[in-house]
């Protein structure tokens, strides 16, 4: 009888195991940070195989009012918060902010356009639509179609700020430029696929997004065009190397953000993705690692 029992218990014992329910981290938030947060969640399933990290977009924006809401247990931010939002946050109680990583905002276009280089200046205006022909700016003659991504994304924001309304060149050529808007006519894109999508298409098209969006994830379909805050100084590519050693001065840092008492699992993910083993996989993912202090985290500072 003992023996018949056996097989029996343990293939009741197998079921067990197989029905036990996975614990759920959700992050929500930065298009920018996807694609990187998914590369790192697979990482860490490796490490704790009871835990599943599920990640969704959306933009920065709407990771920290889903966190707000209550309805996410990270928030994935391109961008620091705001004072009103880290108000907010308080009032739900202890938060922790966690810088994970850099980025580079590269300004896209069609493989196929030749403009070589762009100057700050030269950016706003397109955006702001004070020029509106590629000829003036080195290439073929012909209207230029600018792309945005939605109000949400916390890239769109930094570069309305930095870029835009030039920031970047000094607190007097901000002033004089804080009240700029994007033109009225750009096509508003979801995420950065869509914008690689539409540039790929359009080759009148110009966007900006992450620099590993542009070089690993939407490679061949987009172009990065070397940058420079002013034609004195040096055009530079947007590349690990070069937001590294503070020559690309078009860069910021990556955040998560979450309440510290919604359980051990959310500290352990955010420990994974800041330890050695996380780091190697967002820098895998063409972003820099968080321990790299001679990156420049913000770029209006020298």
């Amino acid at each position: 009888m003992k023996q018949k029992l056996m097989p029996i218990l343990i293939l009741a014992l197998g079921l067990g195991g197989a029905n036990c329910k996975k614990e759920t981290i959700l992050i929500t938030g930065s298009e920018t940070m996807h694609t990187m947060l998914n590369v790192v969640a697979s990482g860490y399933s490796n490490k704790a195989p009871d835990t599943k990290v599920e990640v969704q977009g959306g933009g920065s924006f709407e990771g920290i009012e889903k966190l707000f809401e209550g309805k996410t247990d990270i928030a994935a931010s391109s961008r620091p918060l705001t004072p009103e939002e880290q108000v907010q946050l308080e009032k739900k109680g202890k938060f922790e902010g966690v810088l994970i990583g850099y980025d580079g905002i590269a300004i896209v276009v069609h493989p196929e356009n030749p403009v070589s280089k762009l100057t700050l200046d030269q950016v706003s205006k397109v955006f702001s639509g004070e020029i509106n022909d590629w000829s003036k700016l080195g290439g073929k003659p012909g209207p230029i179609h600018v792309l945005l991504r939605n109000d949400k994304s916390g890239t769109t924001a930094y570069f309305e700020t930095h870029i835009l309304r030039q920031r970047d060149l000094g607190e007097k050529a901000y002033q004089a430029a804080k009240k700029k808007e994007y033109i009225s006519s750009a096509k508003i894109v979801t995420d950065n696929d869509s914008m690689a999508d539409e540039i790929q298409k359009d080759p009148a098209a110009v966007g900006f997004m992450g620099m590993g969006n542009a070089q690993i994830q939407n490679k061949g379909k987009v172009k990065a065009v070397p940058y420079a805050r002013t034609e004195k100084d040096p055009f530079v590519e947007p590349n690990i190397q070069n937001v590294s050693n503070r020559e690309y001065k078009l860069a910021r840092g990556l955040y998560l953000f979450y309440l510290s008492d919604r359980g051990k699992k959310i500290d352990e993910f955010v420990t994974y993705i800041t330890s050695e083993e996380g780091q190697a996989l967002v820098l895998k993912s063409g972003y820099l690692r968080s321990t790299l202090s001679t990156v420049e985290v913000e770029a209006s500072k020298q």
